[in-house]
């Protein structure tokens, strides 16, 4: 009797035990498959354009004055700040031109001196009826004249002056010097043309063409694209720009050809990443002020009917939505219709899922 019964015990043993293993080994057998939320978010229509890295100014350095080429100042390459010396040239000439001119001016100085007293020395003898007029005319011309003269040698000195300070040709303004075409001990004029060149480089523009159309259907004016517009870079490299910027200027005309418009944005360039001449691409986007559901683009898949998703119930059964898709960013994809904020997704691992099933999830990082 006692053996009957341990087998029966035996024999709900092992059918419990039976349960949980095929239960156990059916878990197993679920797929796992990493889930999100729907977010919501402001919607920013975006658009991609082809760009060029250009300089706001190019300046020519040239030479004022003719000299020989004393010291050049600078590498090639270097950045350079407003007001460094670039070139220094022999100034013994404008020295000299300088201390002739105030010679001049002292001699003239003391003329005028004496042509002043001379001159009020003839008003008193006309006035006791001593002088004649054509002395008195005399004197005041002499003294007239010695005033202009004293005008004319301080233009001298100005201009004189002026030499002498640029035989010390100073930067115009920061940027990055380039090739210098005048080694040391070369005769430097006004007519050897350019020195050498500074490309400004922070902050640096940024030139793409924005179609007729887009500009009209995104913006509408130029006011709202200076004012709405959020711009951003993505390199050569395909890494995104770290430096925010902002719409500088557009060009007056449109290209007859293409119909589209040059814009030229404005970005700070600390690292100097962006050189003048490189390209870039340029995303240009315009917030509609909407919230929108969104979830990220791996989520989104496509087939013969259209664009969808897979929706997971309480119980994380897999569903198929389909969704309409709205405007879509680096980082994640508007839906226009299909889906509420906060419902659960499969954000990865959607080749492993079967709508109708159940899957084992894991929360996407």
């Amino acid at each position: 009797m006692n053996t009957r019964i341990w087998r029966m015990g035996m024999v709900v043993f092992l059918a419990f035990f039976s349960a949980g293993a095929l239960a156990s080994a059916q878990e197993e057998r679920l797929e796992l498959v990493a889930v999100g939320s729907v977010s919501e978010a402001e919607n920013v229509i975006t658009q991609r354009y082809p760009g060029r890295v250009v300089s706001p100014s190019i300046i020519a350095v040239t030479s004022r004055v003719s000299g020989d080429l004393l010291e050049v100042a600078f590498k090639e390459g270097d950045f350079v700040r407003k007001g460094q010396a670039l070139y220094r040239l022999d100034d013994v000439r404008y020295v000299a031109a300088v201390k002739s001119a105030e010679a001049k001016i002292a001699e003239l100085k003391a003329r005028i001196a004496y042509s002043k007293a001379n001159f009020e020395r003839t008003q008193l003898l006309f006035d006791k009826e001593v002088s004649t007029q054509d002395e008195l005319e005399s004197a005041r011309s002499e003294y007239d004249a010695y005033k202009a003269m004293l005008m004319a040698a301080e233009a001298d000195l100005t201009v004189a002056r002026d030499d002498l300070k640029n035989t010390l040709i100073l930067a115009p303004a920061d940027g990055r010097i380039g090739v210098n075409a005048a080694p040391l001990g070369t005769y430097v004029t006004p007519s050897s043309g350019t020195l050498t060149t500074i490309v400004q480089q922070d902050p640096i523009r940024v030139r793409f063409s924005l179609s007729n159309r887009d500009f009209l259907q995104i913006f509408g004016s130029e006011k709202r694209l200076r004012e709405q517009a959020r711009i951003s870079l993505v390199l050569a490299d395909g890494r995104a720009y770290d430096q925010g910027g902002a719409i500088d200027f557009i060009d007056n005309t449109a290209n007859e050809r293409t119909d589209a418009i040059q814009v030229y944005a404005c970005f700070a360039n600390p690292s100097q990443r962006l050189l003048p001449g490189s390209t870039v691409s340029v995303v240009l986007g315009r917030s509609t002020g909407m919230q929108m559901p969104a979830v990220v683009p791996s989520a989104v898949m496509h087939d013969a009917e259209g664009a969808y998703v897979y929706v997971l119930n309480a119980e994380n059964r897999v569903e198929r939505r389909n969704v309409v898709l709205a405007q879509s960013t680096k980082n994640l994809q508007f839906i226009k219709s299909g889906l509420k904020a906060g419902e659960r997704i499969i954000t990865d691992g959607t080749h492993k899922a079967i709508p109708g099933r159940k899957v084992k999830t894991a929360e996407a990082r």
